[in-house]
């Protein structure tokens, strides 16, 4: 699909929107149209997962396959829609993302606008129109595409933050919409980081919990609190080896650990969606630095193209997220409140990251935080849900955002366990099963809906 780079300047260059269409099983008739599904990020490649599923990969529902036409569309700057691009060199040289010093701050400065540049150049005028508002536009050229009456949307993470714009802006074409691990894009600055760095150290208790009663922890009756935080100092002050990362290839990551790399990705272990899988792998990984041998699972990937996923990431966040620091007084700033209120993750989180690796990015930011227009409360009811434990997307996040849109008669459920979103995490939960009968239904459930799957 063409649709203009910028869309203040509609005949103007243009790009190509590319996705992946799964037919409806139903004699390839969909009864109830279109459903587009957006993976979040920002920066996942949406139409890869279709793909996936065409080759036998299971996650939809054969109800949901027969009545739908499912379309993952890869927004612009994302997978093969025109991916950003950027200086590998540059991205890969390892930089202190917690300063303590003028020095310091000023290296991020310089690092990160030698980034953003290389990235521009690269990239073309592209990097300047990447935020939220032109992928709402480019999801309603879709819907205008398809003919095919109002928007219907399963959206996770990133993906929420998308289907809140698009219902602030086209309310009426809004039809079912499922939103799935919540990002409310209307807070300052500091308060987005601190929700967010709250239920990461909320998590990562639940996860010290869970080493002390499951023989699936491999560090099952000691203190892995403690462990934690020791392994934090010690690669704070001389990284930890990780000598099974390879330099090239697929999953490249870097060789040494250091107290950042851990903070971050923990994160993302925690996260799962599986946690079957990925806690027992942080507990074998946290077992393995204790032993001065660090995993590839704490390590940060190295990126070994021009078009690297994490580019898209950092370039949609910064027109998208606040990053207003003007010295690194105010970095230490945030790091004092972060390590007081979250001693273990000290605040480290992505839209810390953001908030950091964003400071001297050369394109604006141009979609801000802001209040939620009272547009949007001409939006149909749309279905929320969070788990209460989910270290990216913060039970806060959806609460508030739940509130502001109670006069739609949107429905907030919450999912008492832990993992980032609740559909992708099992085939089998009541969750992911109260998703698709809303789909399929247009039925909400009752206000204030607690499941345990």
């Amino acid at each position: 699909m063409a649709v203009p780079i910028d869309y203040g300047n509609p005949t103007g260059e243009s790009i190509t929107i590319r996705m992946a269409r799964l037919k409806s099983t139903n004699n390839g008739t969909a009864p109830l149209g279109t459903l587009l599904i957006n993976l979040g990020g920002p920066g996942a490649p949406t139409a890869a997962l279709i793909k996936d599923v065409a080759k036998g990969n299971q996650l939809f529902s054969e109800e949901l396959m027969a009545n739908y036409d499912i379309v993952g569309l890869d927004p612009r700057g994302v997978g093969t829609s025109n991916p950003v691009k950027c200086n590998q060199r540059i991205w890969n040289e390892r930089v202190n993302l917690f300063p303590t010093t003028e020095e310091e701050y000023q290296s991020i400065v310089a690092h990160n606008k030698a980034l953003g540049e290389s990235c521009a150049k690269l990239t073309g005028n592209l990097i300047n129109h990447l935020d939220t508002a032109h992928v709402v536009e480019d999801f309603e050229m879709f819907r205008l595409a398809i003919n095919n009456g109002g928007l219907n949307l399963l959206a996770w993470s990133y993906g929420t933050q998308i289907a809140i714009q698009y219902a602030e802006k086209y309310p009426e074409n809004v039809n079912r919409f499922v939103l799935d691990g919540i990002t409310d894009h209307t807070l300052p600055e500091t308060t987005t980081l601190i929700a967010e760095a709250a239920t990461y150290e909320a998590t990562l208790n639940q996860f010290f919990l869970w080493c002390n009663t499951t023989s699936d922890c491999l560090l099952q009756g000691q203190n892995v609190a403690g462990l934690f935080d020791s392994l934090v100092k010690t690669a704070a002050s001389s990284p930890i080896p990780a000598p099974n990362c390879n330099s090239t290839g697929d999953n490249a990551c870097f060789s040494t650990i250091t107290a950042s790399d851990i903070l971050t990705n923990v994160q993302f272990l925690l996260a799962g969606p599986n946690i079957n899988t990925t806690w027992p792998e942080l507990s074998s990984s946290l077992a393995a630095a204790a032993q001065g041998n660090a995993g590839p699972g704490l390590s940060t990937p190295i990126a070994t193209s021009d078009n690297y996923n994490g580019y898209a990431f950092l370039a949609i966040a910064c027109q998208d997220w606040l990053h207003e620091s003007s010295g690194v007084t105010d970095v230490l700033e945030k790091q004092r409140m972060a390590a007081a209120m979250f001693p273990h993750t000290r605040g480290a989180s992505e839209s810390y990251y953001a908030q950091v690796k964003c400071i001297g990015w050369p394109a604006l930011t141009t979609n801000p935080q802001h209040v939620l227009e009272k547009k949007a409360l001409r939006a149909p009811p749309m279905l929320l849900v969070n788990a209460l434990w989910d270290p990216e997307t913060s039970i806060v996040w959806a609460t508030g955002v739940a509130r502001q849109l109670e006069e739609t008669g949107s429905v907030l459920v919450t999912r008492d366990g832990a993992g980032h979103t609740s559909y992708l995490g099992s085939l089998e939960g009541e969750t992911r099963g109260v998703e698709e009968v809303f789909l399929l239904t247009g039925v909400l459930p009752a206000k204030g809906l607690v499941l345990r799957s």
